[in-house]
């Protein structure tokens, strides 16, 4: 029998959870192994020798072992390809990507910037920072919105790209920015995405 996978892991990290959420798709027998951020696990020798950047997740698969969660999720598709969590079409599996790097990339600033603020102690938070950004990004997500049109998920089927940004969305829900009444759609994928077993994992 094979090995299974190792997923070195911190529970509440985003990176970490869309690994998971992509294992559990695919159903892939793993074992996860805790890195505790705040003592500082990440930062140790022996956990340097597998990801010299010094964060989680890290994937072991065999003799393989992958750090940065969106490559490990290319990866699993790639090794694992059943059931498939990209479309075949080159072009369609282009807006998976695009779509991938708007959500992480394109509306990082912004959502960094509210993620400190919601952080703070409530009194040390600056109200005007926190709405400016919730608005912006409630523009941001209006892209999302046009996507799934009638569709169940944000490129058709369910693909890489709802593994990649459910845990960002599921922020944004805790942060107050979801769901809105300007985003009907993207707030009926996200309850839709909560009912799946593979993000119930990571909630």
């Amino acid at each position: 029998m094979a090995e299974k996978i190792k997923l070195y892991d911190f529970a509440s990290s985003p990176n970490c959870q869309r690994v998971k959420v992509a294992l559990e798709e695919k159903k892939l027998p793993y074992e996860t192994v805790p890195v505790d951020l705040r003592k500082g696990d990440q930062k140790k020798p022996d956990y340097l020798k597998l990801n010299p950047y010094g964060k989680v997740p890290v994937v072991v698969d065999g003799p393989t072992v992958l750090y940065e969660s969106c490559i490990i999720n290319e990866y699993l598709e790639d090794k694992y390809p059943q059931p498939s969590l990209m479309p075949k079409d080159p072009a369609k599996k282009a807006k998976v990507r695009i779509l991938t790097d708007y959500g992480l990339s394109h509306l990082d600033s912004v959502y960094q910037k509210l993620r400190m603020e919601k952080t703070k102690d409530e009194k040390e938070r600056n109200q005007e920072t926190i709405d400016a950004a919730t608005k912006e990004l409630k523009n941001l997500l209006q892209r999302f919105e046009r996507e799934i049109g009638d569709q169940s998920y944000l490129a058709g089927d369910f693909s890489l790209v709802d593994a990649d940004l459910i845990p960002r969305f599921l922020r944004l829900e805790g942060f107050g920015v979801l769901p809105d009444p300007s985003l009907p759609k993207l707030g009926a994928y996200l309850k839709r995405m909560k009912g799946r077993p593979s993000v119930k994992v990571i909630m």
